[in-house]
């Protein structure tokens, strides 16, 4: 019965996220297309302070509800885990209106003396009325896994990314001729907007689902006491390195300017790379991103029950899926950038950092994946303290290399951080999980699977001038898949246990 509801709410989420990645893809073409490039390098200015924001106002309370809610239920303690789930409200609501208070109140000093660009002040004045909102919705979100009713979560997702498209096309047509500081404010409004809806439905299927839960005067003795254990590491660590995040994303179109770009043609390239290039990159890792969310509460009743086998089974199957699955996102992004970008982005430039990055999907994908399990396993704090150490080593190359080589600087920094990171913590994930890493088949015969169709239809498509428009694109993107599949089931890649979803919960359906 567990097995088949995780693998219900793991369908229900993975469809719900790969739904909502492409409304969010959709929206994030639509963006780029109605305030350009600088608009979106601008917006992604603003991210960077109000995500730093964000990581006070929810200190982890996303995970924080996960664990201390899993663990009551587990034990039984149905009240107290109704208990714990309150006091994560009142923590979650105290810390976010602090935090939206000092962002409202300081935005125009963080414009002037920070991002350099007093058009950013609107814009964080109205994502700071939204945080209290973000950070309720995160801790409901805890609760739900908890509960695994994934479908709940799902659902919020997309609300949250439906409403964030309607409010932005319905004022975009009247701020954006304004100019780029209302063009962001459309956004910025639309994000907030979403955010209250999204509390909104979550409050309401929340109270529904406690309510099967008959109150009684349970204390919440040692609730701070796990809280804290849990949040404190996360949250210093996740504010340090989103504070050298925020850093690094400021200095980013500064080192550009001081190599000779002027201010807007600086926002530009920052825009096309941070908000186009990079959001296309990730795009697929909504299938991964759902399934370690899920994992976190299954890794932490085994290593609450100290069951060895199946947390090195499910790290080993989850792990060799991660890699199964990059591998023909690399091969797609790196041989179709052309097409791909020229398809989606009316900016040229974007295919060149789409094929140039494509190398280093497969550590996007990993990262997210080993982050989810890491949490499960009780191991945040070394995951953030690997986060943290990745930061700074961005922050001083970006402070180096870029006013040297430029916009070359920083595709170096993508690649010393993505190998730097995901090989300190997929290093620690091996080691507490005691997995038998095996690079040939998990790595090298996916890849070498991946790319030959992909080569072979890239080249036939590039030789073909009636080839090269959308329709063609899509049906080789297709063709390369299918291929992909049929050549990692022909060279062994792939054994039947992975085609039985249901041996990634029990070691016992695997047969050795």
């Amino acid at each position: 019965m567990r097995k088949r509801r995780f693998f219900i709410n793991a369908a229900i989420m993975t469809g719900s996220a790969l739904l909502s990645r492409t409304l969010g893809m959709g929206f994030r073409v639509y963006m780029s297309n109605t305030i350009g490039a600088n608009g979106i390098g601008l917006f992604q200015l603003i991210c960077s302070i109000y995500f730093f924001c964000v990581t006070f106002a929810t200190s982890g309370i996303t995970l924080i509800a996960t664990r201390t809610v899993t663990e009551c239920f587990a034990r039984g303690e149905n009240a107290k885990g109704r208990r714990f789930t309150a006091l994560c409200l009142y923590s979650a609501l105290a810390l976010s209106l602090t935090a939206a208070a000092l962002l409202y109140a300081f935005s125009i000093p963080i414009c002037d003396n920070i991002l350099g660009d007093t058009r950013a002040a609107l814009s964080l004045r109205v994502m700071a009325l939204g945080l209290p909102f973000l950070a309720l919705s995160a801790c409901f979100r805890g609760y739900f896994y908890a509960r695994r009713k994934a479908y709940i979560t799902a659902g919020e997702q997309l609300l949250e990314q439906i409403a964030e498209i309607v409010i932005f096309a319905a004022l975009a047509g009247t701020l954006a001729p304004l100019g780029i500081e209302y063009a962001c404010c459309a956004v910025a409004l639309g994000a907030t907007g979403a955010e209250i809806l999204s509390f909104i439905y979550t409050y309401y299927l929340y109270r529904r689902d406690v309510r099967r839960f008959r109150y009684s005067p349970v204390t919440g003795t040692g609730f701070f006491r796990k809280a804290l254990s849990i949040g404190v590491p996360v949250t210093l660590s996740s504010t340090v390195r989103n504070g050298l995040s925020a850093a690094e994303n400021v200095l980013i179109p500064r080192g550009l300017n001081d190599y000779g770009h002027s201010v807007n043609d600086s926002l530009s390239k920052y825009g096309i790379i941070a908000g186009m290039a990079m959001p296309l990159l990730t795009f697929p890792s909504a299938f991964l991103l759902s399934f370690s969310t899920l994992m976190i509460p299954e890794l932490a009743d085994a290593a609450a029950t100290v069951k060895k086998s199946s947390i090195r089974h499910m790290t080993e199957k989850v792990l060799r899926f991660a890699f199964l699955f990059s591998a023909p996102a690399t091969a797609v992004f790196f041989f179709f950038a052309n097409s791909i970008g020229t398809m989606l982005f009316r900016e040229t430039e974007v295919t060149a950092y789409i094929r140039i990055l494509a190398p280093i999907v497969p550590l996007f994908y990993l990262d997210s994946v080993i982050d989810g399990m890491l949490k499960g396993l009780n191991e945040q704090l070394h995951y953030l303290t690997y986060n943290i150490i990745d930061s700074a080593v961005r922050v001083a190359l970006i402070t180096v290399l870029l006013s040297l080589f430029g916009i070359k600087g920083l595709i170096v920094v993508f690649f010393v951080s993505g190998i730097l990171n995901t090989g300190l913590s997929l290093m620690r994930l091996i080691k507490v999980s005691e997995v038998n890493f095996k690079i040939t088949d998990w790595v090298i015969k996916p890849l070498i699977c991946a790319a030959l169709p992909c080569v072979l239809l890239s080249l036939l498509q590039a030789f073909v001038p009636f080839m090269q428009n959308s329709l063609c694109t899509v049906l080789f993107l297709l063709l390369s898949l299918s291929a992909y599949l049929l050549l990692i089931c022909a060279v062994g890649a792939v054994s039947k246990s992975e085609l039985d979803f249901r041996s990634y919960l029990s070691p016992k359906a695997v047969k050795k």
